[in-house]
């Protein structure tokens, strides 16, 4: 079982959702529009259909997805400190059992990673693994998204004469980009921890 099946309409719900937003921002300049508002957002959401969805997210590597939501320029993704930072803090992990099957933990973080995501292919189809990476996977690629919708939707907008648009638009999905990235973020760390706590007791 994958744990990207079932991704894409929850993104295409959210995407749904900003269009609703984005249509009642632009109602107070209802007179200075040269179309209808709901033609307007009519035109982005036919540019966000779950197919232009699916292409925007994989035209995106991994990495540079990681990158946008952790804010790391290299060793972005969350395995890269699973043994350094987050072993400590989930009561979940028994640290002694995962030593004394693992040896030394690396320190180096592509060590760490490499290490961790050889424990999360033993442990893949675990359903708590399942549902963790899934909540990575869709915070991850729905920050990858704000972000393009943060610096798409003004231009979009200043070449639809709406200048006075620009600013709130901006800030909308700026706001929601920075959220995405915090939940993106959070379960990410509460990923790897799943996989290593699981690994502690098996």
């Amino acid at each position: 079982m994958s744990a990207k099946k079932g991704l894409l309409p929850w993104l295409g719900a959210f995407v749904a959702l900003d269009m609703v937003i984005l249509g009642a921002l632009l109602v107070p300049f209802w007179q200075d529009l040269r179309m209808d508002p709901q033609n307007v957002t009519g035109m982005l959401s036919s540019l966000l259909v779950p197919p232009a969805v699916l292409l925007l997210t994989t035209l995106f590597s991994a990495d540079l997805k990681a990158s946008l939501a952790f804010w790391r320029p290299r060793h972005a993704l969350p395995g890269h400190r699973a043994f350094s930072k987050y072993l400590e803090g989930d009561s979940r992990i028994n640290q002694g059992a995962l030593r004394n099957r693992l040896g030394d933990f690396p320190t180096e973080p592509v060590a760490q990673n490499t290490l961790w995501y050889r424990l999360y292919r033993q442990h893949r189809d675990d359903p708590a693994v399942l549902d963790a990476n899934k909540r990575f996977l869709l915070f991850r690629d729905l920050a990858t998204l704000s972000f393009l919708l943060a610096l798409g939707t003004p231009a979009l907008l200043k070449i639809l004469g709406l200048p006075m648009a620009m600013a709130p638009a901006a800030a909308i999905f700026a706001i929601q980009y920075v959220l995405a990235c915090v939940c993106a973020q959070q379960s990410g760390i509460r990923f790897v921890r799943t996989v290593l706590a699981i690994e502690s007791s098996t």
